[in-house]
């Protein structure tokens, strides 16, 4: 990853990606904060606010496909950026509203949907296939630490500066993304030039029926719904269990918290490391099994409680991190290695829109079943709906290595 971080074009596109997360982190926390405000329930606009900021890559994702593949990355990435900062300079003048700035927070949602999808796609213009496991695991891990930073510079300009100038601040942090994304010249050529209004959804058409023609992206496809629905239902519960079911006082809920954060940063670190001795689909069972263990064992931790300890808690919450990141990494590297690269960005914002959209089911039905069961049991339940796919999964890695093993056989016997 350091020799990635020593290319000039690399650190130019790393420091843009850097900046737009620092901006999202920032008008989030923003928008809640003056929810707290301009609502009499600020518990369910926050709960609007995320699903707010989700829906766009759930329903539209889609459909942001055909145009990454059509249209230059850098045109796109940087049209996102600029959109944003207009987006969010408006939200100054709607702080007296929440549902408009529910509107604005769906539309920089909008932004951010295409600037990711585009952003993703054009991993391999800027680093080269040899390097994809080495970007991604370094986003990523980037992203676990700005998920952190983002809130608490957002809270910190609140503090200091006010609601307004934190939006300003929020606004120029998209341009110098923009600035920094429009000096890339690599981004400059779109993937595919087919051109024609008429030629749109002919081009999403081919798209999806061209990443379901792919095997391997039928299988992710297929893994991710129901890991997706666990990660929903995981993050709308795992707060409840902190704070109702082990009644963590507001330190230890915050030390809980950045162990959950500190678990995704390293197994983002630990990924290409992974990648390299490990078979894709063999680490996405093994990262399935080991996020369905770790859920399961809350099962003990939560009868022995407080008796099992604070260490014990932390430890399960950087387990529970660790394996969600872990997840993550075969998922993007299988994307990126098996996409046509005429299809990259259409398969992209297809298959997030799928993990997206039931990532949004499981926090809604995560929510449901809390209310039923409890926390502590609707998490250890959902373990146990995970075992099935990552079995599955494991045998579909070992069929997957049969071949290769039979030919190294072949080629041993005719020497």
């Amino acid at each position: 990853m350091r020799e990635l971080l020593r290319d000039k074009v690399y650190l130019r596109y790393w420091l843009a990606v850097v900046i737009s997360f620092l901006g999202d982190g920032i008008v989030k926390v923003t928008v809640i904060y003056v929810a707290a405000d301009v609502t009499d329930s600020p518990a369910l606009f926050i709960a609007a606010v995320v699903i707010a900021q989700l829906l766009p890559s759930g329903v539209l994702g889609a459909f942001i496909g055909p145009l990454v593949d059509r249209m230059s990355p850098r045109l796109l990435l940087v049209g996102a950026d600029i959109a944003r900062m207009v987006v969010v300079l408006a939200m100054i003048f709607a702080v007296n509203s929440a549902w408009l700035l529910l509107l604005l927070i769906f539309l920089e949602g909008l932004g951010k949907a295409v600037f990711e999808t585009a952003r993703m796609a054009a991993i391999p213009k800027v680093v080269g296939q040899h390097s994809i496991p080495a970007a991604i695991a370094l986003f990523q891990s980037t992203v676990q630490a700005l998920n952190l930073a983002g809130p608490l510079l957002g809270g910190f300009l609140i503090l200091v500066a006010g609601v307004k100038l934190s939006f300003v601040v929020n606004a120029a942090s998209f341009v110098v993304s923009a600035l920094l994304l429009g000096s890339i010249a690599v981004l400059k050529t779109a993937t595919v030039t087919a051109s024609g209004p008429g030629q749109y959804w002919s081009s999403l058409h081919t798209g999806v029926t061209g990443v379901l023609g792919i095997r391997s992206l039928r299988l992710v496809a297929w893994a991710m719904v129901p890991v997706m629905l666990a990660i929903g239902l995981f993050t709308t519960n795992v707060n409840t269990q902190l704070l109702a079911g082990f009644d963590l006082p507001a330190f230890e809920f915050g030390l809980a918290q950045a162990m959950l954060g500190g678990g995704a940063v390293i197994g983002a670190f630990l990924g290409p490391t992974l990648v390299r001795r490990v078979s894709l689909t063999g680490l996405l069972a093994g990262a399935v099994a080991l996020f369905a263990v770790s859920l399961l064992v809350l099962w003990p931790i939560d009868d022995r409680w407080p008796g099992s300890g604070l260490a014990v808690v932390c430890s399960w919450c950087a387990l529970a991190g660790l394996a969600m990141s872990l997840v993550q990494v075969p998922v993007a590297n299988i994307l990126l290695r098996d996409l046509p690269e005429e299809l990259r960005g259409r398969g992209i914002a297809l298959l997030n829109a799928v993990m997206i959209n039931f990532s949004i089911v499981g926090v809604l039905v995560g929510g449901v079943v809390a209310n039923a069961v409890g926390a502590a049991a609707s998490i250890i339940l959902t373990g146990l709906l995970l075992l099935p796919p990552a079995v599955v999964l494991m045998v579909r890695s070992r069929h997957e290595r049969r071949p290769a093993q039979a030919a190294d056989t072949e080629v041993g016997a005719l020497r």
